[in-house]
């Protein structure tokens, strides 16, 4: 949930994001969520909170939308991210995070309804991963299965428009 205390600052027609999300892999399957007019998936997570620690947001974001309590892992990548949304110029810093839902029932696709938003999520085979459908666009099955250090990750503009 976007609270009035979110970092996301209106700089002129233009906005600043300070965003985490999770990297959620299991069974060989990694956990991405879209809203139904999105044409591309994106790793679940959300804005950071005025004075609250990026670790703190994720585990906030999970119980929010997934209604459960995470593990966050290790910090995988800083990503400077540029790109336009909804006709919007955004100026995005996000942290990735490694996680792990401990009580995952199953991994079947389900709908989230989240400030009268509905998110959809899903569980994709990591095989089978397409850099085109997922943004940001350098998350891929290599960079997946290689985690072994913390990455500065810098994405120049994308125009993500819906048409």
């Amino acid at each position: 949930m976007n609270g009035s205390s979110a970092i996301c600052l209106p700089v002129e027609n233009s906005l600043f994001n300070f965003r985490v999300a999770g990297v959620a892999m299991h069974n060989g399957k990694l956990l991405l969520h879209k809203t139904p007019t999105d044409n591309f998936w994106s790793l679940p997570g959300g804005r950071v909170d005025l004075f609250e620690f990026s670790r703190e947001t994720l585990l906030r974001e999970m119980l929010e939308e997934i209604g459960k309590t995470v593990s966050v892992g290790n910090l995988l990548w800083v990503v400077e991210n540029f790109f336009e949304y909804n006709n919007i110029k955004h100026h995005e810093i996000g942290f990735y995070y490694q996680m792990e839902i401990s009580d995952l029932e199953n991994q079947d696709d389900f709908i989230v309804t989240e400030d009268e938003t509905e998110l959809l999520f899903h569980w994709e085979e990591i095989d089978k991963i397409n850099p085109g459908s997922i943004y940001p666009e350098f998350i891929t099955k290599d960079l997946l299965l290689n985690t072994s250090s913390i990455q500065h990750i810098t994405q120049n503009f994308k125009n993500l428009n819906v048409i």
